[in-house]
């Protein structure tokens, strides 16, 4: 698939890495020497995505000062990769079929036609074949950008990933300082990801930040997992064990109440009947302990 010219049609669920997957297929293939040109085809006002893609003439429009070279030119000999293309707007579908269908395009305010050259590279998390049906997205240019289809699984769907990804973002937002503890990983494996691999990462990244770091390095814990995705309180930014008893009585008192906190979805009267305690002492609790 890679050292042909074939457009290709990446589908799968917003952060799933299909841009990842874009660049791997134009790193493998003959134009991997000339530039990957990415845009966001739902990021661009309908206005100007036209411009954006074939250029405009200076004096075309208000505010066009100079002649701009479109990303079609700017990608010439590579890779065009039109990221979200189920949210291109209907008018500019019919100007990329033109284009696809045999190369040609005219910049916003030019007479003459141009020839470009590029391979095409889409990705979308939308049902084209249903914007097909109901006729938002138009079936000729769905039939000429789906040369190849692949598909990018959920996170959910691969749950087996989730622990090698997560130890990947950990060591890279620490420049390999950062590991996971078992009940971290436990705690990942427990979890859903309708986020998918950017919320994965976002999580970690968060949890490595916030971890203290000790003489073995940074080690990630669930409770740091947890505060990350907001579903506790900042957990102990401290590696040393108490030494007193009362040091100990306290951080048996924080770890009960976090832990019927979080078992009781943060209801404060709930948490205080399962602890034994009534609502105001839970919360003047939790006011000292800094928990609220």
């Amino acid at each position: 698939m890679a050292p042909t010219s074939l457009p290709v049609m990446i589908l799968g669920p917003s952060g799933t890495g299909k841009e990842l997957v874009a660049r791997a297929i134009h790193a493998t293939s003959p134009r991997a020497t000339r530039p990957l040109v990415p845009i966001h085809c739902g990021a661009v006002p309908a206005d100007l995505l036209e411009s954006e893609l074939f250029g405009h003439l200076k004096g075309s429009f208000t505010g066009a000062h100079a002649d701009r070279p479109g990303l079609v030119e700017t990608a010439a000999g590579g890779t065009l990769f039109l990221n979200e293309i189920g949210e291109m707007p209907s008018a500019m579908q019919v100007k990329l079929l033109r284009f696809l269908a045999d190369g040609s395009y005219q910049p916003v305010g030019a007479r003459e036609v141009r020839q470009g050259d590029v391979r095409i590279v889409a990705a979308t998390h939308r049902n084209l074949e249903a914007a097909v049906a109901d006729g938002s997205f138009r079936e000729d240019l769905y039939y000429r950008l789906r040369g190849v289809i692949l598909r990018t699984p959920s996170l959910d769907e691969r749950s087996e990933d989730v622990p090698l990804l997560a130890s990947l973002f950990a060591r890279r937002a620490t420049d390999g300082q950062a590991s996971l503890a078992s009940s971290a990983l436990q705690w990942l494996a427990t979890r859903r990801w309708p986020g998918n691999v950017r919320e994965l990462r976002a999580v970690v990244e968060c949890a490595a930040a916030l971890s203290p770091s000790g003489a073995a390095g940074i080690t990630i814990s669930a409770e740091g997992l947890a505060f990350a995705v907001g579903e506790q309180a900042m957990p102990a930014t401290t590696t040393q064990r108490p030494h007193t008893l009362e040091e100990e009585v306290a951080a048996l008192e924080r770890r009960r109440i976090t832990e019927a906190l979080k078992r009781t979805g943060h209801n404060h009267t709930h948490a205080a009947r399962d602890l034994g305690l009534s609502r105001a002492g839970l919360l003047k609790k939790m006011d000292r302990m800094g928990l609220r």
